[in-house]
């Protein structure tokens, strides 16, 4: 069986290239050159699982069409903003995109666990509770006990305001390697998929606490909660079917964010939109 994902120290695990799934970008695999020289503006998309499966992309290539744009999909199942940060400056970045779309989801101040086999067939997991840069990358790659034990690792709450600071910091970051090329950056900030009064505290404050941290970073953000509320007033299905954590959304429900999107004005000032 051939491995999808390998171990990584400097992400815990990523994607396998070359494998007809993901380009040496980082990104899905496409029919775009890999040279940028056919004036296409390129657009990259950054982030998770929501990412990865494409409804938001594709409801925006619905919206902008491909006679200007291409858009390349960097998501990666099970991923949180730093790991997300990480790949886009090792990999996803040598694409030279002009416009980068990190989604945020409210998980990501959480890492999710993800078991996968590596090269030897050996089963590996990985859900660090505490903040990556207290993971000692040797260990990381070489110990499948020590990939074990920080999976297991209860977070305590001085490790959890460890794990906040480091998004902050990834997002800045981000902002100043996508500044510094000359590129936009644009976070979506991605909703519960439940109607608000329906949501845990917990997720009302992490949507507060996402919209003050890009505030205060001066990044260029869109929330996504005014279309899915329309979303709810049209009695549209708004999760992927069969999921019971409301985080993935539906092909449908994209079409709502995409159609915002645009109506906000998502790619304006490009190509005089």
């Amino acid at each position: 069986m051939a491995a999808t994902f390998v171990v990584d120290p400097d992400f815990g695990f990523r994607p396998v290239f070359g494998n007809g799934h993901y380009t040496v970008f980082g990104t899905l695999a496409n029919d775009y050159p890999l040279t940028k020289s056919n004036g296409k503006k390129r657009l990259l998309f950054i982030g998770d699982s929501v990412t990865r499966r494409g409804h938001i992309v594709d409801a925006l290539k619905d919206e902008y069409g491909s006679l200007k744009y291409e858009y390349w999909n960097a998501g990666v199942e099970s991923f949180n903003t730093v790991q997300e940060v990480r790949y886009y400056k090792h990999f996803n970045r040598a694409l030279r995109p002009d416009e980068v779309f990190l989604t945020f989801h409210l998980n990501d101040f959480e890492t999710t666990p993800v078991a996968f086999r590596d090269a030897n067939g050996s089963l590996v997991v990985y859900a660090p509770n505490f903040p990556v840069q207290r993971i000692n990358p040797w260990l990381f790659q070489h110990s499948y006990f020590y990939r074990s034990w920080i999976g297991v690792t209860t977070a305590r709450k001085t490790e959890r305001v460890g794990i906040i600071n480091e998004v902050r910091v990834s997002l800045e970051e981000l902002k100043q390697l996508v500044d510094a090329d000359g590129a936009r950056l644009t976070v979506l900030v991605l909703p519960i998929l439940r109607p608000l009064n329906e949501w845990n505290a917990e997720y009302r404050e992490n949507r507060r606490r996402i919209l003050d941290i890009l505030g205060s970073l001066r990044v260029r953000y869109f929330d996504l909660l005014e279309p899915l509320n329309q979303a709810f007033a049209d009695g549209v299905s708004v999760v992927e079917q069969g999921d019971d954590l409301f985080w993935h959304p539906s092909r449908e429900v994209a079409k709502y964010f995409g159609a915002y999107l645009r109506r906000q004005g998502l790619l304006a000032g490009t190509d005089g939109l």
